[in-house]
């Protein structure tokens, strides 16, 4: 079974930190490490390889600011896969569930839908729960990737005996990040630029949990899971034959 099929099953009970990481097959390596610096309209774009799969796009942008918060969105695209967009409302780096504030989803032609944000928290380790994270400013190198040649900073990162090369410059992205590499999953810049919108225009609807945060289950299509709305076909199982 293609291994991205898994983000159409998981993307909608998942936080940002971890959409990723469920697109990627189960992988560690698509994460962001660094400072988070929101500015509306920055997007950057990378190429994703993971052993034995095709190459995967994703598209990271600032799409809007209420108050003190900012849009995150996430486009996530693979071979024969619909694409996935999720978008959340964040007070910091979208990879800590603490700082998610709403979070909606859509994939492919199927309606956005807007999560109850504890669906996104459900699990989430604490504190003390975190792996230690250790840094090594490896100095500043010349990486080629498809968008360019940059002078960047090389950082090695190691989280629970996982290692990360990365290389970033100030300025590209949210999170500057040109391209990483661990033993799973290269990342690498592919275009970056200003003048991000939004891709869910439409208004979203809301995801209700029977017996969870209030929900009701009412106008459901038999068979359906909790929560989605009439009409709309429950996603595969992750693990489940993809028909190929």
């Amino acid at each position: 079974m293609n291994k991205w099929l898994g983000l159409l099953a998981f993307v909608a009970v998942l936080g940002a930190s971890v959409a990723s990481h469920a697109f990627m097959g189960g992988g560690p390596a698509a994460q962001f490490f660094g400072d988070f610096k929101p500015v509306v309209g920055s997007w950057a774009e990378y190429v994703l390889t993971s052993k034995d799969e095709p190459p995967a796009t994703m598209r990271i942008a600032i799409v809007g600011q209420e108050g003190e918060f900012y849009w995150y969105e996430m486009v996530m695209t693979a071979e024969e896969q619909d694409r996935a967009v999720t978008k959340i409302l964040v007070s910091g780096n979208p990879q800590e569930s603490v700082n998610l504030k709403k979070f909606i989803v859509k994939v492919g032609d199927q309606p956005a839908m807007e999560m109850p944000i504890e669906m996104t928290q459900m699990g989430a380790p604490d504190d003390a729960e975190m792996p230690k994270t250790t840094s090594v400013d490896k100095g500043v190198e010349s990486v080629t990737v498809p968008a360019g040649t940059f002078k960047a900073s090389h950082w090695l990162y190691t989280v629970d005996k996982m290692t990360s090369d990365v290389w970033v410059v100030e300025g590209i992205g949210p999170y500057g990040l040109v391209k990483s590499r661990t033993e799973d999953i290269d990342v690498a810049l592919k275009a970056y630029g200003d003048g991000a919108k939004t891709l869910i225009t439409e208004t979203p609807q809301k995801m209700t949990m029977p017996g969870m945060f209030g929900g009701g289950s009412q106008g459901m299509p038999p068979g359906a899971p909790p929560g989605m709305p009439k009409g709309t076909p429950p996603a595969a199982p992750p693990g489940g034959d993809d028909g190929e």
